[in-house]
């Protein structure tokens, strides 16, 4: 996402979309109440031509934001509130369309830090990463976003047997479908991974194919537990330290580490949340989207500007990732402390 500029003493960004992950990010801060200025499309009624759908620039006070993970599409919908003059579309409803290389102003009548920060953070590079994993039966290709894991191609194998294919035959055929997905959504990170060696004669087709290094690991089954288990290794960690999936799988872990060792150090379901970001406790928080989009969510906005402006990390939970689930379990709100606090006295002392 690149931002084009910042009023924010009249509450509005500009910006324009890059790539798909920019669009979930603007479904995180576009709400309900907000005005969003974009160039659309649009049938008004011409004098002596009838209907005809027209290009024009509408500000739109959005009513709802639908977006599908991995549709490359966008949808604000709500009524217009300014126009063309001559077309009589004030008080009307549409729906603005937004995908990669779009440009919208967004008003707000207050930007939090968190939203702020989150397009600040959109603003800067980052790495797409292709993961592989696979073994002598199955293969699985996916695409790691911030909006979860896109998965881009997964087929079954023949396998090891007698008038079979060689060994050399099986990584051809992989690398073939590994290369042609690479090809398609042009990563600038690509790891695959196996059982035994059957990676590294794949990385190697691949290196000479694509003309470039690719990483390996090693897992104990392909197909999508294998991409899952890969989630996990250290090597993709060691790449991609800050990408948000990871770090928040790396959250979870810390959170599920300390939970089991009877830690006084984390927290979760949202209320006593609140009370422990408003005493700075909080250092780490994951919310998943389902809970910022339901009806708290003015009380979770609260809370994540509450632990951001002091200084802590808050990281927004996707559907389409393997610790939404997780987080889930816990009421879609955990977080880890920066100091030990008795959580069950506070409670009580909450009436809780």
């Amino acid at each position: 996402m690149k931002i084009l500029g910042e009023d924010l003493r009249h509450g509005a960004i500009e910006v324009r979309v890059e790539c798909e992950d920019d669009l979930w990010v603007l479904k995180n801060v576009v709400a309900e109440g907000d005005v969003v200025v974009a160039k659309t499309m649009r049938d008004v009624k011409v004098d002596g031509e009838g209907k005809r759908r027209l290009p024009m620039v509408l500000a739109v006070r959005v009513e709802s934001v639908y977006f599908q993970p991995f549709s490359g599409r966008l949808r604000i919908h709500g009524r217009i509130v300014e126009g063309p003059e001559g077309y009589g579309l004030r008080g009307s409803y549409h729906t603005l369309s937004i995908d990669v290389g779009s440009e919208l102003t967004i008003v707000k009548p207050r930007w939090t830090r968190e939203q702020v920060g989150r397009l600040r953070r959109a603003s800067e590079r980052r790495a797409r990463v292709l993961l592989a994993a696979f073994d002598f039966d199955e293969v699985a290709v996916a695409v790691l976003l911030e909006q979860g894991v896109k998965y881009v191609a997964e087929r079954s194998l023949p396998g090891l047997k007698d008038g079979g294919p060689s060994t050399e035959e099986l990584a051809g055929l992989v690398a073939e479908i590994v290369a042609s997905a690479a090809e398609r959504e042009r990563p600038d990170v690509i790891l695959v991974a196996s059982p035994a060696f059957l990676k590294d004669y794949v990385a190697d087709v691949l290196s000479r194919r694509l003309g470039r290094p690719v990483h390996v690991d090693s897992v104990s089954s392909g197909g999508r537990a294998g991409i899952g288990e890969l989630m996990r290794r250290d090597s993709l960690k060691s790449v991609l330290r800050a990408h948000s999936v990871i770090a928040a799988e790396e959250v979870f872990e810390e959170f599920m580490r300390l939970l089991s060792s009877g830690s006084d150090r984390v927290a979760y379901g949202l209320e006593i949340v609140k009370t422990l970001s408003e005493l700075g406790a909080v250092s780490k928080l994951l919310v998943n989207e389902d809970v910022l989009y339901g009806e708290q969510r003015e009380l979770v906005s609260e809370v994540m500007e509450s632990v951001e402006s002091k200084g802590g990390d808050v990281r927004i939970v996707p559907e389409e990732t393997p610790v939404f689930d997780k987080v889930k379990a816990f009421g879609g709100v955990v977080a880890v402390l920066r100091y030990p606090v008795d959580v069950r006295e506070l409670a009580l002392a909450d009436g809780r």
